[in-house]
């Protein structure tokens, strides 16, 4: 029969058939983020901004190591005594390092420090800079020192140009509690809705946005936000590189407070205190704690 004899090939076209259509699909979902030499990672507590921030630093820098490599290995060596044109000025280029303000597990790690910030230092050309929590550093309150505006304007705007190239990563929980420097020197940037782990990966539903210079995103949702999201597949490697807890260093030495207090399902459920820094005139102060008497105990 002549479908039996041809049924090898009909099986064949059936199957690149079936793989078009899933490369069709997963290239409908999937998100394979493109950036400038200044990108900003925003989203919720514990969503995976430190982790898709430093996978996508950790491979720009790898490529900032490549092109370093090449330069000086293969096409130095070949071009560099040609006396004509732009040979006659061929230098070699410096080894590009990688800074952040929390340690990275990277052989060329360099920690981040004031001094590069405010530019009394700088950075290795090529270099590629990585901030978590970037308002930690100077937060939106910071413009009231004109100092700190100057140099987190100037190292911002003029971060390629100073590095020859080099990239600059941040993180931060939302834009608005950036500095207005970094605000103003974005044009888009991700953000994270949410995350899902899986072996071996951590999948990151992600949306690009924009930003206009009022302080404003310009993106509006008029349909479900989750039907905008596109999909970014980060392997759970980078998480070597990194602790993403590491800044429990701050409380890890602290008095652990583990008294509880039961709760009955039908009892009395009233919220007796207020915990505040606020010295409220018309709420009764027995109904104010600040903590101390109850730490006092």
């Amino acid at each position: 029969m002549p479908f039996l004899h041809f049924g090898g090939d009909f099986i064949v076209w059936i199957v690149l058939i079936v793989l078009v259509v899933i490369a069709f699909l997963v290239s409908r979902i999937l998100k394979i983020p493109k950036f400038g030499n200044m990108v900003l990672i925003t989203g919720g507590v514990k969503t995976g901004k430190s982790t898709m921030t430093v996978w996508l630093a950790v491979r720009q820098y790898w490529r900032q190591l490549r092109k370093y490599y090449i330069c000086n290995y293969f096409i130095y060596p070949v071009f560099h005594w040609i006396p004509l044109g732009p040979f006659r000025r061929m230098k070699k280029r410096e080894k590009p390092l990688f800074y952040s303000n929390i340690p990275i597990a990277v052989k060329n790690f360099v920690p981040l420090t004031r001094s590069l910030i405010q530019r009394t230092e700088r950075f290795r050309y090529g270099s590629v800079i990585y901030v978590c929590e970037s308002s930690l550093v100077a937060d939106s309150q910071a413009i009231k020192d004109p100092l700190i505006n100057e140099e987190m304007l100037l190292l911002n705007k003029l971060i390629a140009h100073e590095t020859k190239g080099g990239y600059i990563f941040y993180d931060t929980q939302s834009i608005m509690d950036n500095h207005y420097a970094v605000k103003r020197c974005l044009s888009s940037y991700f953000y994270i809705h949410h995350s899902l782990k899986i072996p071996f990966f951590m999948l990151s539903w992600v949306r690009e946005l924009k930003f206009s210079e009022d302080n404003s995103a310009v993106n509006t949702f008029e349909d479900d936000v989750e039907e905008t999201l596109r999909l970014v597949i980060i392997p759970k490697k980078v998480w070597k590189l990194f602790d993403c807890y590491c800044y429990s260093v701050l409380t890890d030495h602290l008095p652990v407070v583990d008294r509880t207090v039961p709760v009955f399902r039908f009892g009395d459920k009233k919220a007796c205190k207020i915990v505040t820094f606020r010295n409220y005139q018309s709420i009764p102060k027995e109904f104010l704690d600040d903590g101390k008497k109850q730490n006092e105990s």
